[in-house]
């Protein structure tokens, strides 16, 4: 934040990242300086290295010198610091963060926000959220990543706009997180559905009175409807309310007002914003009728880093950003999402590009070919990266080798990136052009978990 006050940009990255995953960063945003943690230091300096960023420009948190990388807060002295002063314009067009979005045809792609986004995505939420926000009384805590726009912009800079006090955990933990709404009396919450299961289904979650939370949003993945029945069993009194955004929007596009949800909806188009929902020819749909969200407002971007090919392809020549995903609206102005023309897959409220696993496992000495998808689990009530793998020849399809393979990914990715499932197959459907046929895989994955269930009740009854 002191960078962005000052009139520089901030790239905030994962602290688990792999060495590879941060040289793309770090590549793409052409990175001065880096400040990294005792815990990833040797990440740190080895992706430093790398892209030719000298040590002393590497810095640690905290007090001591690491690896010989200063602390800091070795830069601080006495002079206070000079907030630059922006022009609306300049607003505009100077980037303030840069974070990644997971692209679906390869490495993730940076996303230039500018201080005019930030600042009108604020007030864009406010707008919707603000009356039931009171810095004064109210409190909140921290659980997801600030790395990612979500907490940036809806928790980090709500806090400081509205003098919010907010507890940050360093990591995700039910059972303190629990303690911390109990013993804290927690307002309100900003959650994803892997975290709202727990909530709702964990023995131990069921230990702790957690009344004071008022409301929930939820957002960066769908919230099925059976977990919202069951969290409103648990949390009678609380408003469940959902919202939907992309980084590329800053991120909150659409969202539901808290004590006036819908189940299944998504909410209302946010101030100043206008949206199109678009049809496979191209053409403009009605109420009630499936098609691309393609939105528009000066939340925005203002493009992908260093890619004008990617900028070009997502924003029209009217200032429109299409956004991927399929949606029906219906005369109240109420959005809901229905399906996903991209083909990332939302692990726990992550982003996973099915590309970047594939080049990863193609790269693997037992892999012919390979295809990755998303499997909803509903024990994790999420997707999960499930990959269909030809094996090369003479290779066995063993557990073994399934873990192998596992493996072989997991050494060069971010714990979310990780490959959950792994089903082995003779080929890998394609088109005639070779573009991989994932709705192929995703509708065998859907018939093997129906076949599944069914199962299961004929064994119950047999019983």
């Amino acid at each position: 934040m002191a960078a962005v006050a000052a009139g520089g940009a901030t790239s905030p990255a994962n602290p688990n990242y792999k060495t590879r995953e941060l040289v793309h960063q770090l590549s793409l945003t052409e990175a001065k300086v880096l400040i990294a943690h005792p815990e990833n230091i040797d990440t740190a300096i080895e992706a430093a290295d790398q892209v030719g960023l000298p040590r002393d420009r590497i810095f640690v948190f905290g007090y001591k010198a690491v690896k010989g990388c200063l602390p800091f807060l070795a830069l601080m002295g006495s002079r206070r610091a000079e907030l630059v002063h922006l022009t609306p314009e300049e607003s505009k067009q100077l980037p303030a963060y840069l974070c990644f979005s997971s692209g679906t045809t390869g490495p993730s792609k940076g996303v230039i926000t500018t201080h005019a986004n930030m600042n009108v995505n604020l007030l864009q939420y406010c707008a919707a959220d603000g009356p039931f926000i009171d810095g004064s009384k109210d409190c909140t805590f921290a659980t997801l990543p600030f790395f990612h726009i979500f907490a940036l912009t809806n928790i980090l800079h709500l806090a400081f706009y509205v003098g919010l006090p907010v507890y940050v955990m360093k990591r995700f933990h039910l059972e303190r997180l629990c303690q911390l709404i109990q013993s804290k009396k927690i307002s309100f919450a900003y959650l994803v559905p892997p975290i709202l299961l727990q909530i709702a289904k964990e023995a131990v979650a069921q230990k702790y009175d957690l009344s004071s939370i008022k409301w929930i949003q939820c957002a960066a993945a769908p919230l099925a409807p059976e977990l919202l029945a069951a969290l409103k069993e648990r949390l009678p009194n609380t408003s469940i309310k959902q919202a939907y955004g992309l980084t590329e929007s800053s991120p909150v596009a659409v969202s539901e007002i808290p004590f006036k949800t819908t189940p299944g909806s998504v909410g209302y188009l946010m101030p100043n914003m206008t949206a199109k929902l678009v049809n496979e020819d191209g053409k403009e749909v009605g109420f009630d009728e499936r098609g691309e969200i393609w939105l528009k407002g000066p939340n925005i971007m203002k493009g992908y880093i260093r890619n004008p090919e990617a900028t070009a392809a997502s924003i029209d020549k009217d200032g429109y950003f299409h956004t991927g995903d399929v949606g029906v609206v219906d005369k109240e102005g109420r959005f809901y999402i229905v399906d996903r023309l991209k083909e990332l897959i939302k692990y726990k409220g992550f982003q996973v590009p099915p590309a970047e696993l594939e080049a990863i496992l193609l790269k693997s000495p037992d892999v012919a070919d390979a295809a990755v998808i998303g499997v909803y689990d509903p024990s994790q009530a999420s997707e999960v990266p499930t990959a269909y793998i030809k094996t090369m020849p003479n290779v066995p399809r063993t557990q073994e080798t399934a873990d192998r393979i596992k493996k072989f990914v997991a050494d060069q990715v971010v714990s979310y990136k990780k490959l959950r499932g792994l089903v082995f197959i003779d080929a890998i459907p394609k088109s005639e052009s070779g573009k991989i046929l994932r709705r192929v895989l995703r509708d065998a994955a859907q018939k093997a978990a129906k076949d599944k269930i069914a199962t299961q009740v004929e064994t119950s009854a047999r019983l």
